[in-house]
Parts: structure tokens; sequence; C-alpha cells
């Protein structure tokens, strides 16, 4: 009876040195993956660039380059004036003084009329294009930024200690 309960203690024994040494080598791993400056100290270039390629694709950062480039390349026209002429003409008989003031409050007006009668715009391939990108390329981008913040915070791989007891 003796045998079978020193027996159990060895095993519990055994288990909770096993769990110590999990506990202390999950907590390694922690400590190893949330130590930043020491990646960078170690590997300046990839942590930085694991960063800033994660934080690039959080920010929308490729939408927002493709939208500059589409604005350089295919500029919208620009409307000068809201105003019809006979209202224009109107306008440009107020004294001097009043005209911009006045303009301008005529403008905000028709704007605003137009966003509430007009609210939606009509189809078109740009419109589309930017619709398929939000899509496909964002749920792409942010499956990209967490690929890359997990590299960014996995654990650094430690050498195995040396085995003394032999």
């Amino acid at each position: 009876m003796a045998e079978p309960l020193a027996e159990a203690r060895q095993e519990v024994a055994n288990a909770r040195r096993a769990a110590e040494a999990e506990l202390d080598e999950m907590g390694a791993s922690v400590r190893s993956a949330v130590d930043v400056p020491a990646k960078v100290r170690r590997n300046p270039l990839k942590t930085v660039g694991l960063a800033s390629g994660a934080a690039f694709l959080a920010v929308g950062g490729p939408k927002r380059l493709l939208k500059r480039a589409e604005k350089r390349v295919l500029p919208r026209r620009k409307v000068r004036r809201l105003l019809p002429d006979e209202i224009d003409r109107a306008v440009n008989n107020l004294p001097e003084e009043d005209r911009e003031q006045v303009r301008a409050h005529l403008e905000r007006d028709f704007a605003h009329y137009i966003e509430r009668e007009h609210a939606k715009e009509e189809p078109n391939a740009r419109r589309s294009l930017w619709g398929t990108y939000d899509t496909i390329v964002a749920v792409l981008g942010a499956a990209a930024a967490r690929q890359l913040v997990k590299r960014l915070f996995e654990p650094t791989p430690r050498s195995e200690p040396a085995d003394d007891a032999g």
C-alpha cells in the first residue's frame, strides 16, 4: 500500500515540476513576444518593417495611395459655378460688397438642395471599381496586417539548454 501511495506522490510531484517548467517557458515566450525593444536591437530592419507594414495596412494606406494616383491620372472636372446664368447675372447687379456673400449663400443652399434631392450618385465604372476594391482588397489587407502583427509579436526562438545530467 505504501508503494502505490509513494508512486502517486512522485507522479504528482513530476506533474507539478512539468507544469512549473511549462509556465516558466510560457512566461519567457510572452516576455520575448512583447519585448519589442529587444526585437528592434536584434533585427531592426525586420521589426520596423513588420510594424510599419502592419500600420500602413491598418490605416488604409494602399487605398489612399491608389486614390491619390487616380486623382493625378484621372482628375475630376470641376464645376466653376453652381448657379444658373440668370441668377448669376442678378447677383452681378448687386452692390460689389454684397456679391460674394450672396453668391456663397446661394451656392451653399443650392449644394444642400442637390445633396438632398440627388443623394445617390449615378453608377459608373469608378464607383464600381472602388466598391470592388473595398470588398476584396480591404479584407485581404486586414488579413495581411493581422499576419504582420502576428509575426511582429511571435516569440523569438530560444536555444535549448545543454543537458548537464549526462
